[in-house]
């Protein structure tokens, strides 16, 4: 535990590719997709709760739309919830987490964490974020999280490994994006890439200089509205930029540490597979269902009453919430975005 460490929760997604368990009025982040007893939010809390030296050090960064949902989800954070007027991906949204951390709290160690990952071996995954808090304290650069790949994974970016800075750090050689899977392929054998998983610590004083080296515009406008108390106003007319294409593909500051913790970005309908045991080693259910001659499905009901009854088909997701059933290939479960840009979706009442 360290005093200055700081955990800035990053909840504003609307995890499309959920639907239409996930929706733009309640996405994923609050959604309690394994039945465990606590949303996805509110698991990551928990995790992070034992790392910082009180609540008041863990903030949530989420849409205006969502501030409620946070309120309800994590009362005892009411106070530490920092809002985004509107989504301009992470740039902006780190960039206005570090200003709020620094005004509080004064120049301090901060941890980005998302909201909606899966973690497994949770005290694994702090274990791993002591080491990063110190890996940063001594480099006082822009440390990641790498995850050690299990399979060639093509939804994932990669990071590869420079030369070991102690037993656990490394510098970072290069952030490549997501691969196809023949290069995947061949970033598992060489055993010089992990994992990106989206988890970076730094200070304050430290990503604020590179921010304001990079993106010299964004930090002009949003250091001014931040003064000013008119973020409210500015912020929509910010670039929509991601951290990793604003800073991190450029820094030379970076470094990473290795883990070895169960993690999964929960990415779409197909990662139920991964997390959940199989029925009779044939499909992957949650909620009620009776099939025959039925295999490789994924099928996920809301309501107890709900049955879901197959005969003969293969390599499905079927989600039924309330009156809306989605019926998808398994191979197909990325293009369930497409889906919502149909006008006909708006007039779908979900329950």
């Amino acid at each position: 535990m360290s005093k200055e460490f700081v955990a800035v929760i990053m909840a504003g997604g609307t995890g499309q590719r959920f639907w239409p368990l996930s929706t733009a009025e309640y996405p994923k982040q609050f959604l309690d997709l394994e039945r465990k007893g606590r949303s996805l939010l509110q698991a990551t809390y928990d995790r992070l709760l034992p790392l910082v030296i009180s609540k008041e050090h863990i903030l949530v960064v989420t849409g205006s739309r969502y501030a409620d949902l946070v309120k309800e989800q994590l009362p005892e954070l009411a106070d530490n919830i920092i809002l985004e007027p509107v989504g301009r991906d992470t740039a902006p949204a780190v960039a206005l987490a570090a200003l709020t951390v620094e005004a509080r709290f004064g120049n301090s160690l901060m941890g980005i964490f998302s909201s909606d990952h899966r973690v497994g071996k949770v005290a694994a995954f702090q274990q791993t974020v002591k080491d990063a808090i110190k890996l940063t304290q001594e480099t006082k650069g822009l440390t990641t999280i790498g995850i050690k790949p299990s399979h060639p994974a093509t939804g994932y970016g990669y990071i590869q490994v420079g030369a070991p800075i102690n037993e656990y750090g490394y510098k970072v050689s290069r952030f490549v994006e997501k691969p196809n899977k023949q290069t995947a392929e061949a970033y598992l054998t060489s055993g010089e890439y992990l994992w990106n998983n989206g988890i970076f610590l730094w200070y304050t004083d430290t990503i604020l200089w590179e921010l304001s080296k990079f993106i010299p515009e964004l930090m002009s406008k949003l250091n001014e509205a931040f003064m000013n108390d008119n973020v409210s106003e500015v912020f929509a007319h910010l670039p929509k930029i991601s951290i990793d294409y604003a800073v991190l593909e450029k820094t030379q500051k970076a470094s990473v540490v290795a883990a070895d913790y169960d993690w999964d970005d929960l990415g779409d309908w197909g990662v139920l597979e991964r997390l959940l045991p199989n029925q009779d080693n044939l499909n992957t259910v949650v909620g009620k269902h009776i099939g025959i001659e039925a295999s490789g499905n994924i099928i996920y009901t809301t309501h107890e009453d709900d049955v879901v009854v197959t005969l003969g088909v293969k390599d499905l997701v079927v989600v039924k919430r309330g009156n809306t059933v989605l019926l998808v290939p398994k191979d197909r479960v990325q293009d369930i975005k497409k889906l919502l840009a149909d006008e006909r979706l708006s007039q779908v009442v979900l329950d």
